[in-house]
């Protein structure tokens, strides 16, 4: 799988110790007396240098045949067993040569360290790491190394008697086949999922058959997984594979490799969806991809990074995990990127850190790593954003999520608690895609979603808008459209516990404002569903101002007005010959005059922040109309609140 890169690609292969063979081996050197053992060996020896792993197999079953004590046979074996990754016969061959005599070579007990490491018996490992420690002083090879895996196994001991909850259910045969199917992405409202599958195919001009990596999209319909298709539009006859999906399902990231327009071995490309067909993929372009290896991208349900896997320079160790701001498009459908950073240490490690998952509060990160604690190989881990560029120190997702084979490409939806990965776990047909109940420990925080449609309000067809979400507390953009789609259709993703200001803007129309209190519980299956009408830059049409607010009974502006106020100053800096008035309006709590007073005093205070700022008096003028033009109930505590509000009307475009 060119893309799930399994572990003995990633690791360097610093360890690949020929315990026996490191160089020719004479007969004179043999332990065994027995002509035909050493006669057999020989040839053993010889069939194994030319790669023939299967004969030498065979040649050395027939000199252990005739002296089974033959220490160098077993050793020899042990070596090709390792080599034919057949775990299990090395280490029947490394016991084997123990029994008969530990002091012609000490190393053996770390080999078979290593070989119980890869089945999971850590017990045994941790026991034959011991033992090479207790005959080694600290200046051979893999003393240190010995001591790193003797803590390595007791932590994992320590994870598998603390298990966390976990069931798993496999997504079933419209998903999952005889083949391998892995790195599963979802979008926003967990409606479609886009994973990789890796299938048998024939290059047209080679007529060879051959194993490709393809894209197939399934959707969920009343409650069940609709049978996969393949992306045609995106898949050719070589390999794709690691994707990231957008949150509204229109955006996907992907890798490919070895392709003419690469910056390095593999890069990482997107395509986008309009009109029901995916675009031609382009190269993300630099500083994302470099003349290093990128791959496995994620992208941010906010649309605000993409983070990716690199071995370029500047990193902690091997793959290391970075990101990079996505600042817009161009008109010509390139991004525009920020400059990449380095995760740092509480991620990346001497190691490798792959498959990074980013949830769609934008602080939880998953991700894959063969270096953090763990149960050996890849394991999945988990760490929070504390502040925009620090990270909590990893932590491991447990046992048995995590098990002494590979994992990686974790994914968990919008609601924090289903989680999906690829798994060969028994009743699967290879790699198959499952989902399990995230326990609660390490779920992210939950997140709803707001999807709509943006259309003309006199002519309803649809208009090409800019959608914008921020955080009115910290007065930051929170969310936006990459593009304008030409559907009108939007689906951005909404983290729990905050207040937003909604922003709709599209050229030749006022801009709609909305607020969202989050501060509630909400779920993902309660999302926010609208149909937005834009209204002309005309003479008479007005937009109310949803997020701008004042202390109680005060004209006194809170400062999580200050982004409702930067729209309309930038509006009116788009629109120089737009002349508008500012109303204040009250609900029917208190006296008439009262309230005439203070809606004209908020309405000034707008004036005044305005002039401030630089926009000419003669564009601007204000009036309090107090309670005189209701726009719902005063006998409901909420439609007072929409009544209470500060609004703009055009009076002139000369």
């Amino acid at each position: 799988m060119t893309y799930c890169l399994n572990s003995r690609h990633l690791k360097k292969l610093v360890v690949v110790i020929l315990i026996f063979l490191a160089g020719i081996v004479s007969a004179q050197k043999l332990s065994t007396e027995n002509k035909k053992a050493r006669k057999l060996f020989l040839e053993a020896q010889d069939a194994y240098s030319l790669r023939n792993d299967l004969e030498a197999i065979k040649l050395l079953q027939g000199a252990l045949a005739e002296d089974s004590s033959f220490f160098e046979g077993h050793l020899l074996a042990a070596d090709i067993y390792k080599e034919l990754d057949s775990t299990r016969l090395q280490i029947t061959s490394l016991e084997k040569a123990v029994e008969i005599d530990i002091s012609k070579y000490p190393k053996i007990f770390y080999v078979l360290g290593n070989a119980y490491l890869k089945m999971g018996n850590y017990g045994k490992a941790k026991n034959a790491f011991e033992s090479y420690i207790n005959k080694n002083s600290g200046n051979h090879p893999f003393y240190k190394k010995s001591v790193e895996n003797v803590k390595r196994c007791k932590f994992a001991l320590s994870l598998m008697n603390n298990p966390v909850d976990y069931e798993a259910e496999n997504l079933g045969k419209a998903i999952n086949t005889d083949f391998d199917e892995y790195w599963p992405s979802l979008t926003i409202d967990g409606k479609t999922i886009i994973f990789t599958r890796l299938s048998p195919s024939v290059l047209s001009n080679q007529q060879r058959a051959h194993f490709q990596e393809d894209f197939y999209m399934s959707s969920l319909v009343d409650g069940k997984w609709e049978e996969a298709k393949p992306l045609k539009d995106i898949n050719t006859p070589y390999n794709e594979g690691a994707q990231s999906v957008s949150a509204d399902g229109k955006l996907i990231f992907f890798t490919a490799c070895t392709q003419t327009d690469g910056y390095g071995s593999c890069d990482i490309y997107f395509t986008q969806k309009i009109d029901n067909y995916w675009t031609k993929p382009k190269n993300v372009g630099a500083p994302v991809n470099s003349a290093s290896w990128e791959s496995q991208p994620a992208i941010s349900a906010n649309g605000e990074y993409l983070y990716f896997v690199s071995n370029r320079a500047g990193g902690v160790g091997g793959m290391d995990l970075w990101r990079c701001r996505l600042k817009g498009a161009r008109t010509n459908g390139s991004l525009v990127w920020g400059k990449p950073e380095n995760l740092g240490e509480a991620i990346n490690t001497k190691g490798n850190e792959m498959s990074p998952f980013i949830h769609s509060d934008s602080k939880t990160l998953y991700f894959a790593s063969d270096y953090w604690p763990g149960m050996g190989g890849l394991d999945i881990f988990y760490s929070r954003l504390k502040n925009d560029t620090v990270w909590q120190k990893a932590t491991n997702l447990g046992y048995p999520i995590n098990t002494h084979k590979d994992e990686q490409g974790l994914i968990v939806d919008a609601s924090g608690r289903n989680a999906y990965y690829s798994s060969n776990r028994p009743g699967s047909k290879g790699l198959d895609i499952y989902r399990f109940e995230l326990f609660k420990k390490a779920r992210p925080n939950p997140v709803s979603y707001v999807k709509g449609k943006v259309i003309d309000e006199e002519e309803y067809f649809p208009v090409c808008a800019k959608v914008e979400l921020i955080d009115v507390e910290a007065n930051k953009l929170t969310a936006k459209t990459i593009w304008c789609d030409g559907q009108g259709e939007f689906m951005m993703c909404l983290p729990l516990g905050k207040e937003y200001a909604f922003n709709v803007s599209g050229k030749g129309y006022l801009f709609f404002s909305e607020n969202f209190s989050l501060k509630e519980v909400r779920d993902v299956s309660d999302p926010k569903i609208m149909e937005i009408k834009l209204k002309r830059i005309k003479v008479g049409n007005s937009t109310v101002l949803r997020n701008i607010f004042f202390k109680t009974n005060s004209y006194e502006l809170l400062k999580e007005s200050i982004a409702e106020l930067e729209l309309l100053k930038g509006f009116l800096a788009n629109n120089p010959t737009v002349k508008i008035e500012i109303g204040g309006h009250t609900d029917t709590i208190g006296t008439e005059e009262y309230n005439n007073q203070l809606s004209e005093k908020r309405a000034s205070a707008v004036y005044n922040y305005l002039l401030d700022r630089g926009v000419n008096a003669d564009r601007l003028s204000f009036k309090g109309y107090g309670w005189s033009k209701p726009i719902d109930t005063n006998e409901t505590a909420g439609g007072r609140a929409k009544n209470r509000r500060t609004e703009f009307r055009i009076l002139s475009l000369k």
